[in-house]
């Protein structure tokens, strides 16, 4: 039996990489706000976050900043047209964050020329990242991660400025993104540059509830899209060695996503040691770290199901198709496997020994099922997969073209040594906890 890791010798918490000042942030998901970059009294100051917050925010985005890239030549630098794309754009716009830059509180005089640039420092994304002004002069990049950092990734901020540009994102998924301010001080000429500051976007990410591959048939092709279920609680009929299967009478509503437009992200509370069962090897050796999307539901964790409710019955042979593992791009290796009553595992697919025909999944019209999901390591995953069945009239097979899911899987630090306690605290009338690390320093 696989169990989390609970243990006084061995605990785990999450971390963000490359990240100075980012922390777990509120949402922000709505309204106006602004980057903001000043220099007052010596020294650089940022923030990012709704105009009537006060602390740093996570601005997320949905299918309503979804745009596709238009067959014009000044926009190419976005990527293939008829691809989509995410956009933050420079007017205000329903449903969609109005972000905004901000230097107001940097006095005029203090800077040559009356200004600063912020220089695009850091992309740690799943893709492209843009930003460009477009108006009846024309389109205007200032930063463009496509093809690659450097000196041209720059915005000019005017001393007690405020202004709005586009911000393009070509993938869902987690943005962390790195600035770094730099001016020449007018009164000496020095430059002087600033700390590397990073602001967080989610873009389409998943990360707990029930979320299906919904496989269907449609207008004689096969073709899967992704379900983020909301429904009331109800219990699952368990026991199957394919996994959790739901019953045909289920029906949810909720909302549908293109495959390839989410990020299906794979917490670090799912960190998971392999046990010493050796009928658990395949995982890796015991007591190595994995990190797996459960196959029993599992609160603040992704309940990930392959399921073919919409399939009508008597279309393919069997009533069956099969989910077929095709690649895998990433950090790690993917290994998809149920359990039974009984704690015994099954493997339905490996990458670890290779990707063949064996590492397919098979379903019939109407099921639903839940299996576990394990990677060997954090970050990101495309995982790629196509479908086919063969057709009960003739005989025919019938196969989709390939398609990616994007699973982001967060990283977690074993701490092992030194003091760490379990802070316990009461506040506004709810219990919560928390880490603490000390320093070396008595109080750090």
């Amino acid at each position: 039996m696989l169990k989390k890791i609970i243990t006084f010798g061995l605990l785990l918490f999450a971390v963000l990489e490359n990240n100075a000042n980012a922390q777990e942030h509120e949402k922000w998901a709505i309204g106006h706000g602004d980057l903001t970059v000043n220099y007052v009294g010596s020294e650089w100051v940022f923030s990012f976050h709704h105009e009537d917050e006060e602390h740093d925010q996570t601005i997320v985005l949905d299918q309503n900043s979804r745009n596709i890239i238009p067959d014009v030549s000044t926009f190419d630098f976005l990527g293939k047209a008829g691809s989509p794309i995410w956009i933050i754009p420079q007017i205000s716009t329903e449903g969609i964050p109005f972000m905004g830059f901000n230097s107001n509180l940097t006095a005029k005089g203090i800077f040559k020329q009356d200004s600063i640039n912020v220089h695009l420092t850091t992309v740690n994304a799943p893709g492209d990242f843009f930003i460009w002004t477009s108006s009846v002069n024309g389109v205007e990049v200032s930063m463009n991660s496509a093809d690659g950092l450097g000196d041209a990734d720059v915005m000019k901020f005017p001393a007690r400025g405020h202004f709005h540009k586009n911000l393009g994102f070509s993938s869902p998924g987690t943005y962390l993104l790195g600035f770094t301010a730099s001016g020449v001080l007018a009164d000496s000429g020095q430059t002087v540059t600033s700390e590397e500051y990073f602001v967080k976007y989610e873009l389409n990410v998943l990360s707990e509830g029930e979320v299906d591959m919904e496989i269907a048939y449609n207008d004689g092709k096969l073709g899967a899209e992704l379900l983020a279920i909301a429904h009331e609680d109800e219990e699952d009929d368990h026991g199957d060695d394919h996994g959790d299967d739901h019953g045909e009478d289920d029906h949810h509503d909720g909302v549908e996503y293109p495959v390839n437009e989410v990020a299906l992200r794979v917490k670090a509370g799912s960190a998971t040691l392999v046990p010493s069962d050796p009928a658990y090897s395949f995982l890796g050796h015991p007591g190595d770290l994995f990190y797996e999307l459960p196959q029993h539901e599992e609160d603040g964790l992704l309940f990930f199901g392959i399921a073919a409710d919409e399939l009508e019955k008597g279309i393919f042979a069997n009533d069956k198709v099969q989910l077929n593992l095709k690649s895998v791009d990433g950090a790690g290796d993917v290994i998809l496997f149920a359990t039974d009553t009984f704690g015994k595992p099954s493997v339905i697919f490996n990458s670890a020994d290779g990707i063949s025909e064996a590492d397919a999944f098979v379903t019939k019209a109407g099921a639903h099922a839940h299996q576990s999901m394990a990677f060997s390591e954090a970050g990101i995953y495309r995982v790629g997969f196509d479908i086919s069945g063969n057709l009960a009239t003739t005989g025919a097979e019938v196969r989709s073209e390939k398609f990616e899911l994007l699973f982001e899987v967060e990283k977690v630090t074993v701490l092992s040594e030194g003091e760490v306690d379990l802070e316990i605290a009461y506040v506004d009338g709810e219990w919560g906890a928390e880490l603490l690390t000390h320093g070396a320093e008595e109080g750090d």
